[in-house]
């Protein structure tokens, strides 16, 4: 999958993005905070930082005793979303709010967490189109017999049999019921549904059936339509490479670009070391084209060993 020219410059600035944030990432896993913090400036002005970026780079930042930092991010993060009860619950933030720095955060925040609102507010989301989303998302919770408590979803399950078949059925009648209103309404993005679109992506990514034909006019369609949104910039380059490694891995072929790093059998977790990757010699060719980092350093950030089958391959 190679772009057109401004797809391609959207690959290439998301590629830096992802190999500094892995970096960066890794050394936070391994506790060496001093080296990740030196990261964060080389993403200046990158489009890809959100507000979960700033929010990982505070924590590093206050793991590192580097607390005027910490607070700049901070603010960036809850400008960009990030809450006070997110925050309060991140015990990497512990040395933080034992510091002077704290009581300008606590100081600032409603003004902050003010500047979010008053911009989710001033957008102008498809109202039709939430509410088609959170129909097929409510049927889909009564057909499971989802109810809430306490915040929480709890999934009532009579024998783990029934529960298997019916949630295969009901995914498969919920991505159905996406494609449908994807081909009336056009692909949706976050600008034009909030935060609608995660339930909405799931369900079009992740509840494909597996004897689904990606050849059929419909999935072409919307592939079309898919691809016109990463030209443009409004969703990630890597998006349909996740889809299309999500359909290899249903009919258990290679994936293409690697964005599958771990391998679950119904609900366990299986080694890496069994995952198999079409031409491994050019895997981080075919990754850093739609916008990720090469595979080792991939792994590397999650601490995981290569697989056996990119154990001996030299990579282009």
């Amino acid at each position: 999958m190679f772009f057109k020219a401004d797809a391609q410059t959207h690959a290439e600035e998301h590629y830096k993005y992802d190999r500094i944030y892995n970096t960066m990432l890794g050394y936070y896993n391994r506790g060496l905070y001093h080296k990740a913090v030196i990261y964060p400036d080389s993403l200046e002005g990158n489009k890809y930082v959100d507000a979960g970026s700033y929010y990982f780079f505070a924590r590093v930042y206050s793991l590192s005793n580097e607390f005027d930092q910490t607070l700049s991010n901070l603010e960036k993060a809850v400008k960009g979303g990030i809450t006070k009860d997110q925050i309060e619950k991140m015990y990497d933030l512990d040395g933080f709010r034992e510091s002077n720095m704290h009581i300008i955060y606590e100081m600032n925040y409603d003004k902050w967490h003010q500047e979010y609102l008053d911009l989710v507010s001033s957008i102008a989301f498809d109202s039709v189109y939430i509410k088609e989303i959170q129909k097929i998302s409510q049927e889909y919770s009564n057909n499971l017999k989802i109810r809430r408590a306490d915040g929480d979803e709890i999934i009532e399950v009579e024998d783990s049999l029934r529960f298997y078949s019916t949630t295969k059925r009901l995914d498969s009648l919920s991505f159905y019921a996406m494609v449908s209103l994807t081909l009336d309404k056009g692909f949706s993005t976050y600008r034009m549904i909030g935060k609608e679109y995660y339930k909405y992506t799931r369900y079009l990514r992740y509840n494909m059936p597996k004897d689904y034909d990606e050849n059929c006019e419909d999935w072409q369609k919307i592939k079309a339509m898919i691809f016109a949104e990463m030209e443009k910039g409004t969703i990630y380059p890597f998006y349909y490479a996740a889809i299309e490694d999500y359909m290899r891995r249903g009919t258990k072929k290679p994936q293409l670009y690697g964005t599958i790093t771990s391998r679950y059998n119904s609900f366990i977790s299986i080694s890496g070391k069994s995952l198999q990757f079409e031409n491994p010699e050019e895997l981080n060719v075919r990754r850093r084209s739609v916008g990720l980092c090469s595979i080792q350093l991939k792994m590397w950030s999650e601490a995981r060993d290569l697989p056996l089958s990119l154990k001996e391959v030299q990579f282009k």
